[in-house]
């Protein structure tokens, strides 16, 4: 049996950030997490800046038409970052979605970084539709393995 309270959704585009207002309005947490932008010349002025594509993807989610929130209030339920610096975040969360680009060879390097901080066990799932599921699991933990499927949202 599994409980999940806590869902990290990795990738925050058109359907990472909805499939993290889903989850908020069914009151579960979410850990919403992209990449960080380039960083400006001279570096950037304040950490939250190297969270502008997720928080901007978010966002633009919750304005959409129609909404993927029902209620405004949910939008508590999920907090936002970036793969540098909150990926160790992941430790704490039941189930990790994978929602990034439809590239392999991206998808293979966000699962090695997941792997340093999932705790075994984690329900680990992937949004993809064109990718084989065997493809992505070359080169993943037994444990890794074990508890990975496809789940596509839409």
């Amino acid at each position: 049996k599994r409980s999940i309270k806590k869902v990290a959704v990795l990738g925050s585009g058109v359907m990472g950030s909805r499939i993290a207002c889903h989850f908020a309005g069914i009151s579960v947490q979410v850990l919403l997490l992209d990449i960080a932008p380039p960083p400006p010349e001279g570096g950037f002025s304040k950490p939250s800046d190297k969270n502008k594509i997720v928080n901007d993807a978010l966002a633009a989610a919750i304005k959409s038409n129609p909404s993927p929130v029902y209620h405004k209030d949910v939008i508590k339920k999920i907090s936002t970052g970036n793969f540098e610096d909150d990926l160790p975040k992941i430790k704490d969360c039941d189930w990790v979605i994978e929602v990034v680009v439809e590239r392999l060879d991206i998808k293979q390097q966000v699962y090695t970084n997941v792997e340093k901080h999932r705790k075994p066990g984690t329900l680990i799932t992937t949004n993809t539709s064109g990718i084989p599921i065997h493809a992505l699991l070359e080169g993943r933990s037994e444990d890794f393995a074990k508890h990975f499927c496809g789940t596509h949202f839409f």
